[in-house]
């Protein structure tokens, strides 16, 4: 037996068959009591299946789009995450200046017995300068200053990826909903 789509005044579709005919059904919405029609009016209704069928189907579109986003931002923010962990946890300070540097340097040599500057100088004259590698700090500082564009830009794509995805998915909700039943 065929069920109509009888509608509400809240607009809400109300399933009802032939032998509800003339009778009152609430409606589950809006809780009114409405009077359905009689056969004659009830069979120029559309069928619920046919209701339902006139309903647009979600697109490749509208159902790859959401998944994208969403791939995008967990790759996005896990990336973010995982820079934001190194920083976080490197072994030096950031913010200090060559120049504190060297004047941390310069006060720790300053401090060094006469004895132990002979011996450096002494070094210096048989062996030349030797070719020293960047002290740890600038070698970190360095990397890190590379990478901190990957951390901002990782995290802001993350961030509008998944706000996109919210909207996408929870903000179209509404309108893909079929007729209730």
């Amino acid at each position: 037996m065929p069920q109509y789509a009888f509608r509400c005044d809240c607009t809400a579709t109300i399933p009802v068959g032939i032998a509800q005919a003339g009778s009152s059904v609430r409606c589950e919405q809006c809780s009114k009591l409405m009077e359905v029609p009689g056969t004659k009016v009830l069979r120029t209704l559309p069928v619920l299946e046919e209701a339902i069928a006139s309903v647009p189907k979600a697109g490749f579109a509208q159902r790859f789009l959401p998944a994208l986003l969403l791939a995008i931002a967990a790759l996005s923010l896990t990336t973010a995450a995982i820079l934001a962990k190194e920083r976080w946890f490197s072994p030096i300070e950031f913010g200090h200046t060559e120049e504190e540097f060297f004047a941390a340097f310069r006060d720790d040599a300053i401090k060094d017995p006469p004895a132990r500057v002979w011996d450096h100088w002494k070094y210096l004259v048989e062996s030349g300068l030797p070719v020293h590698q960047p002290p740890d700090y600038f070698v970190i500082n360095e990397y890190f200053e590379r990478r901190k564009p990957w951390l901002i830009g990782s995290s802001i794509l993350g961030a509008l990826s998944l706000g996109m995805f919210l909207v996408l998915t929870f903000g179209h909700s509404k309108s893909r909903t079929g007729p209730t039943a």
